[in-house]
């Protein structure tokens, strides 16, 4: 049924209900489906609890008690006693790259590897791996950066295991990459190499020669030798990250940096049996270096009407204002701990930011920041108000994310400039890279000033829930209990990062529903559990309001609810 068509008939249920209010429950229309029994938190401030709600053609006609429910019941009704379990507004991760596909059998896991020893036989195990293309490309990633002196590994482990087969291996955080000897040799990366434009090739500090890793841009130079998988192979991968998101109760995401290549799968999948998840592609031709624009760049993303699909919006761009603290290549306003680890130098000058984010905006495009140290902050900040003072106050809705160092002076200008402070939650504990890398690099006082998530909603701010999965965990009750408890949730143990800057679990729910939908542009249509709006859902096995905090991330997806039907159970 077409959309406008669904809201009308909706209406018109409700006219009816309304005429019977004050008597017996009547079948007022046959809902497709009905739950009962339910604890559901709607996020709809004037309704935040109900037990029931009905669902016809996609969207929520009802939400209230059992009683009202029985009103929608009738033949063929599919009726679901929820049993007491929590229901939930459909999960948005307003930051992640899902639908780049998940890593397959055939790549070589590293993540969430403890330690340098464990990675090594892991590695050892990845020998069996067959390869990609003519040359064995052995391609996977995931390695921790703080298991290697300054997140640095060698080649020298590569070259033994893999002496044939070139290695690309992505850290975690997706800001370098580990490579062999063999792959530097297919791509042409010797000693004489120069560094790429805000890349770093890192070198032996005696030799000069290249050591093995790839830092930003650098990592493009082996990346894009790398032989291309199939489109069906790469459409296969987009359904299997589909699947999983629905497995963690999301069904709307914000993608970021997808170029017309990596779109060319999710089109294929939507044009031959749809996408079921809600998507905004933030757009970037991922193969220009961040910190370069070009009037390419413009025409690339003025053509982006030919890639619109349903549930897929690509009214967003991404910029890269600089890379992470943990290298160096985050501009800090005031200067590391100890300077030899970098400079941290900008990818732009205030100028250009000032006209680009003009100039998007003024395309109608939604601006999407990847912004860590807090002088890239400061200045995507900038770039904003030059925005809002050129442009006015548009509707489109721009978002800075990862904000892992947020000078205190420029948290109130989350709300004054009306950009979404989109949180990866799950790194606000103090992590081994916390300990072992930042530390180090900021001082233990700027460290426990990280990820200030109860600043930004204290000053105004909407808080915005994102995990950038594959970089970590893409659990969302992981995320939401961390920053309630900013201590390691998995062991429930140890230091807490800043106590002063936790959050309850209404922030975080709101993060992960409403004001995720409010970054896409839908908070009409979807974000809480209200009449007429998309039945998009999620049901998990116990209540989160009635739980310890500490054990939020215990609790279960049992059902995944899309346009009305299951997609998960």
């Amino acid at each position: 049924m077409p959309e406008r068509a669904g809201i009308l008939l909706v209406a018109a249920m409700l006219m009816v209900a309304a005429c019977s209010q004050d008597s017996e429950p009547v079948a007022v229309a046959a809902a497709d489906r009905v739950f009962t029994n339910g604890a559901i938190y709607t996020v709809d401030e004037d309704q935040r609890w109900a037990q029931a709600v009905a669902i016809k053609d996609g969207r929520i006609v009802y939400v209230g008690d059992d009683d009202g429910a029985a009103a929608w019941v009738a033949d063929g009704t599919e009726q679901i006693d929820l049993a007491g379990q929590m229901m939930l507004p459909g999960l948005h991760d307003s930051h992640v790259h899902i639908l780049m596909g998940v890593m397959a059998d055939d790549e070589c896991d590293l993540l969430r590897i403890p330690s340098a020893e464990e990675v090594a036989a892991k590695l050892k195990d990845c020998t069996a791996l067959a390869g990609i293309g003519d040359d064995g490309w052995i391609l996977g990633g995931g390695w921790g950066e703080w298991l290697w002196p300054e997140a640095n590994p060698q080649k020298g482990l590569l070259d033994i295991l893999f002496p044939e087969n070139p290695v690309y291996l992505e850290s975690s955080f997706g800001h370098a990459a580990w490579v062999n000897s063999r792959a530097m040799e297919i791509v042409g990366i010797d000693g004489s190499t120069p560094n790429p434009d805000a890349g770093i090739i890192e070198r032996d500090r005696e030799t000069g020669e290249p050591s093995g890793t790839l830092r930003e841009s650098a990592m493009m130079l082996v990346k894009d030798k790398i032989p291309p998988m199939t489109l069906a192979q790469r459409t296969a991968r987009v359904r299997a990250g589909i699947d999983y998101a629905h497995s963690f109760g999301i069904t709307a995401v914000i993608e970021p940096g997808l170029d017309g290549a990596a779109l060319e799968p999710i089109l294929h999948l939507s044009d031959t049996s749809g996408l079921d998840l809600r998507a905004v592609a933030s757009l970037s031709p991922i193969s220009w270096n961040p910190g370069t624009f070009d009037e390419g760049v413009f025409e690339f993303l003025e053509g982006r009407e030919a890639w619109r699909r349903p549930n897929l919006d690509v009214d967003s761009v991404k910029i890269y204002m600089d890379g992470v603290i943990e290298y160096g290549t985050s501009p800090l306003l005031e200067p590391y701990e100890d300077e030899q680890y970098g400079s941290g130098e900008h990818f732009y000058e205030q100028q250009q930011v000032d006209e680009y984010f003009t100039a998007f905006d003024a395309m109608g495009l939604n601006v999407h920041v990847h912004a860590i140290g807090d002088a890239a902050i400061r200045r995507a900040l900038d770039g904003f108000e030059a925005m809002r003072q050129a442009n006015g106050m548009s509707d489109n809705r721009h978002q800075i994310v990862h904000l892992q160092l947020i000078h205190e002076d420029d948290r109130p200008r989350f709300r004054e400039l009306n950009v979404g402070a989109v949180f990866q939650s799950l790194w606000a504990y103090p992590d081994p890279a916390a300990m072992k890398m930042d530390v180090p690099m900021l001082g233990k006082e700027r460290t426990w000033q990280m990820y200030p998530i109860a600043s930004i909603r204290n000053s105004g701010g909407r808080v915005v829930g994102g995990s950038d999965y594959f970089v970590t965990d893409l659990n969302p009750l992981l995320a939401i209990e961390t920053a309630i408890t900013r201590q390691d949730p998995w062991t429930d143990e140890g230091p807490v990062l800043n106590e002063d800057e936790r959050v309850d679990l209404e922030t975080m729910i709101a993060a992960y529903t409403i004001n995720g939908a409010y970054q896409m542009g839908l908070e009409q249509e979807q974000g809480s559990i209200e009449v007429g709006k998309r039945a998009d859902l999620v049901v998990l096995d116990r209540n989160l309001f009635e739980l310890p905090a500490a054990e939020i991330n215990e609790a279960r997806v049992t059902m995944t609810i899309f346009n009305g039907r299951t997609v998960y159970e």
